[in-house]
């Protein structure tokens, strides 16, 4: 799921060597075997100070290399791993926020569009519902801590149980520390559809994953009152300020 990233995502070893690109980075960038190669030659001292294992995250504007401009200013943000590789977003100084709240929405269209295309089709009626209940909350991998599940549409237990069975299966098999899970396509919660949101928090944060609500309206606020008191949950309006929180300061 690289490619679902909203924004250039690079991937590389501790000499610099450039292991794997997102979507968004190849059509940004120039093919380069070391990320040195991207960076104005004038700051490429700078860059190999502060973009070293030595410092666990790093955060520097760079100007870089694009297709388009012989140089750009941009925002970069990395992490290392614990095999010495770090992972490394770039923002636009200009659309930084704005690009990541532009191809967020997108990605929600695109998923919605997918959703009712779903219902619309006759044959195979059963395995298309089963689908399109599995498409109302697909695991959306954003960086290796942190993922988000956009949820649509009204939730009811057979849905619960699609969007239950990829969050599990995908944290299970990952090391995420948080999940962003949005709120903000979701329509009527019935009575056994909030069970089933409350066994999903409830089992996340048995497994150390903080669960981060985006979008969530006044009347799902109040049917989740119930339960809020027990869980360690936290709220946030917008897409927007949680991906700036979780994905880019973290």
């Amino acid at each position: 799921m690289l490619n679902q990233i909203p924004l250039p995502f690079i991937r590389i070893k501790s000499n610099y060597e450039v292991v794997d690109t997102s979507e968004q980075a190849r059509n940004e960038f120039p093919s380069v075997k070391s990320f040195l190669d991207l960076i104005d030659r004038d700051s490429r001292e700078k860059a190999k100070k502060l973009i070293s294992p030595a410092h666990r995250t790093f955060n520097l504007e760079l100007n870089l290399l694009t297709k388009e401009h012989p140089l750009a200013l941009f925002d970069v943000y990395g992490k290392w791993t614990a095999d010495e590789e770090a992972n490394i977003i770039v923002v636009s100084k200009d659309t930084r926020l704005q690009k990541v709240e532009g191809q967020l929405m997108t990605l929600q269209k695109r998923l919605r569009n997918t959703n009712f295309e779903l219902y619309e089709k006759n044959e195979e009626l059963e395995e298309s519902i089963a689908r399109t209940n599995r498409l109302s909350g697909p695991f959306i991998t954003l960086s290796d801590e942190v993922a988000l599940v956009p949820i649509f549409g009204d939730l009811f237990e057979e849905k619960l149980q699609a969007v239950r069975k990829n969050i599990y299966d995908a944290v299970y098999g990952g090391e995420f520390d948080n999940v962003l899970i949005d709120f903000t396509g979701v329509g009527i919660v019935k009575k056994e559809g909030l069970q089933g949101i409350r066994e999903i928090f409830l089992a996340l944060e048995y497994m150390g994953v903080q669960v981060i609500i985006i979008g969530i309206q006044p009347q799902h606020a109040q049917q989740m009152k119930s339960f809020k008191e027990e869980l360690n949950m936290t709220y946030i309006q917008s897409a927007k300020e949680a991906i700036r929180r979780f994905l880019i300061e973290s």
